[in-house]
Parts: structure tokens; sequence; C-alpha cells
């Protein structure tokens, strides 16, 4: 038996009961979050399960297995820890609005360079091989899908304006609580991070 895990890094929201509005393609990221038996052969298994159960949408949206799912969770947060963070610090704006303006840029990718720092500290501290370490590769191909995104609304940017709760322990302070028991720093990160918590 196994626990499947998965990511999505799709520009979608919801506008109504049963009603997504999807603006941009991404990709689906699935993997093994747990499971009963480590041996190879039972991860192959489960592998071909899970590209079994997604194959009915690969033609819609990107479909990617990882080895790792860890490794997946913290490439996702390279795109979610600046642009849901910067998009709520400054008080709800959209995607755009962040790559279209040099400071917030900048801000951006400093805060994926210490996402990555802290990401790689982890994988290691897990033991993952080194050649699962993120780096350039993930960086570019976050700036091409945000630079591509359009007036894109974070999930976080929504609940703000919505005044409803925002994911900040799950989605920003757990990040940051990891990087300090790592003794890494991320000083950008956790500045916006306090910001975020102060509009909970």
């Amino acid at each position: 038996s196994a626990i499947y895990g998965g990511m999505a890094l799709l520009c979608s929201n919801r506008i109504a009961p049963g009603k997504i509005d999807h603006s941009y393609a991404g990709k689906l990221t699935v993997g093994i979050a747990a499971s009963s038996s480590p041996k190879a052969e039972v991860e192959e298994r489960h592998k071909r399960a899970i590209v079994n159960l997604w194959s009915p949408v690969t033609d819609k949206v990107e479909f990617v297995y990882t080895p790792s799912i860890t490794r997946g969770r913290w490439t996702k947060n390279v795109w979610n820890l600046p642009f849901n963070g910067v998009s709520v610090a400054m008080g709800g704006i959209t995607i755009e609005e962040i790559v279209q303006d040099e400071g917030l840029r900048r801000l951006a990718d400093i805060v994926m360079d210490e996402t990555i720092s802290v990401a790689n500290a982890d994988l290691k501290a897990r033991g993952e091989d080194i050649f699962g370490y993120l780096g350039d590769a993930e960086k570019k191909e976050m700036w091409n899908l945000s630079d591509n995104m359009g007036p894109y609304k974070t999930s976080t940017m929504l609940d703000l304006k919505n005044r409803k709760p925002m994911e900040v322990k799950y989605l920003f302070r757990k990040a940051v609580d990891r990087a300090n028991h790592l003794n890494v720093p991320v000083p950008h990160l956790e500045t916006l991070v306090m910001q975020i918590e102060a509009f909970q």
C-alpha cells in the first residue's frame, strides 16, 4: 500500500461552487508520499499506477512523476514562496504586477535563491541524492511560467482580498522554521512571512 502526493502548479481559482477558472497552463507533479515497502519493484508498480491514474488529463496539462515527493514540494515552493509571498506582502497584487516591477522582480528572485538554499539543505539532511538538488533550471522554469502568466491572482492574494484565513503556517511559516532549524539564513523570506502574518 502507498499514499500518493501531488503538487499542482496551475493558474486556477475556484470562482463558484463546482466552477474553476483555469487561466494559464502549468503542470501536475505526483509521487509516492509514503509506502509500506521501499523495494524498487514496488515503487515501479506504484509509479505505473500513478501515471495511469493521471493519463486522462495529460493531453491538457503537463504531468510529471517525481521519485522524490520532498523535492517536488520544494520545487513548487520556488514559485509559491516568492510569488504568493510578494503578492500578499504588497497588499494584494497580481503576478503581472510583480514581474513588471524591477524592484519586486528582484525581491522575488532573491526569495527564490533563499528558497533553493533551504530546499537543498533539507534535501541533504534527508539523504537525497545531490543530483536532485535544485538550482538555475528550477529558477528559469518558474520565471518562464511567471512571465507568461498575465494578471493572475494567487490563492493567498484572493484570501487576503476576501478577508478569508490564509494558509500562513503550511505555505510560509514552516519553510522559515525549517530554514532556522538547518541554520540557513533567509532574511528576505522571513521578512515577507512576518508581513503576511501581520495581515492574518
